[in-house]
């Protein structure tokens, strides 16, 4: 799978390649981050990608460090964006991401070799920066994408602190859940957008809770105050998110 399915991946460009002056300048910290968008070879189903994921899951017990995977699958999307399953792979450090990316691309054999025969994938990285909410990573839950487009003379550091805000907004609400801005990179091609803003809560009871104070409880509108003049984004799309590889917690 060392063409079409790099999985050591997941969730945006390592070390910010062409975004990162405008963050550095604000001491924000990038984290690397690979998204994969995938479908299934013909013959193929999630039975036998659950089986590479089972092997990837022991092979990058002892060849990965401070790396961390979900994959994804839709569940609320447009059809314009339509793949049967996604991966988010996050690391720790840029050092994580190279040692990891570095023995899955040359030392990875049939794990790698599992996937290509099972999924075939676009691939992007992308450099993610955390905009608040709980500080244990996700586990098991579910994820959304939207795209924002930054407003004229808007920063990504003013969006950034913007969705920290809406953020710690919605804690205070009683709705908790974790944002991230992911920066598209490498293999991203010409997007049309400037970043996705990516949403993460431990279920749907708990999704729901923060859409009833988004939407009946008063932050919908609190949140446009917050945005004006610095970004928009479209509506999300939502997937359901299994966590594959948990790294260690950072010491």
């Amino acid at each position: 799978m060392k063409n079409t399915f790099r999985m050591t991946m997941g969730a945006v460009l390592f070390a910010t390649l062409t975004t990162a002056p405008a963050y550095a300048d604000n001491h924000m910290t990038a984290q690397p981050v690979e998204l994969y968008a995938c479908t299934f070879r013909d013959g193929k189903g999630m039975k036998d990608l659950e089986k590479a994921n089972a092997n990837f899951k022991k092979w990058a017990a002892t060849n990965t460090s401070g790396h961390s995977a979900w994959m994804i699958t839709p569940q609320f999307r447009s059809m314009e964006t339509e793949f049967h399953v996604g991966w988010i792979g996050a690391y720790q450090s840029a050092a994580d991401f190279g040692a990891s990316i570095d023995k899955w691309v040359n030392a990875s054999g049939t794990v790698s070799q599992a996937y290509a025969d099972t999924v075939e994938c676009s691939h992007a990285m992308m450099s993610a920066y955390a905009t608040g909410g709980q500080e244990a990573e996700p586990g098991d839950g579910v994820v959304w994408f939207s795209r924002c487009s930054l407003e004229d003379d808007a920063s990504f550091a003013d969006a950034a602190a913007s969705h920290a805000q809406v953020t710690s907004m919605m804690q205070e609400m009683g709705a908790d859940g974790s944002s991230w801005m992911f920066v598209p990179g490498l293999g991203s091609g010409e997007a049309d957008f400037d970043y996705y803003y990516v949403a993460a809560w431990p279920s749907y009871p708990a999704f729901a809770n923060a859409w009833e104070a988004y939407v009946n409880g008063g932050g919908m509108a609190k949140a446009a105050q917050i945005y004006e003049g610095v970004s928009t984004c479209k509506s999300p799309n939502m997937y359901d998110a299994q966590q594959i590889l948990a790294a260690p917690a950072a010491e």
